[in-house]
């Protein structure tokens, strides 16, 4: 999978169906995410507080997919 500069939907042509498309984007967990969990459940934050960084979308890496296909296109990574 190829990685994206820019957690924005872009205008694309889609090579799995051809068609010219603005990418869908979601937040996945990523690096950034895990990292803060566990540096968060080191420093003492374990009743569910080491959590935290999966509910702020911007600590996730982003992935863009195509929303006539559904194929995943790109992925934005924060670290």
């Amino acid at each position: 999978m190829t990685t994206m500069q820019s957690a924005m939907p872009i205008q694309f042509s889609c090579p799995y169906c051809g068609n010219y498309i603005i990418t869908v984007t979601r937040p996945v967990p990523g690096v950034l995410t895990w990292l803060l969990c566990t540096g968060l459940c080191l420093f003492g934050c374990f009743l569910g507080c080491c959590f935290f960084p999966f509910c702020v979308d911007s600590l996730m890496d982003v992935m863009h997919t195509c929303p006539v296909c559904r194929h995943q296109l790109f992925r934005y990574q924060r670290l």
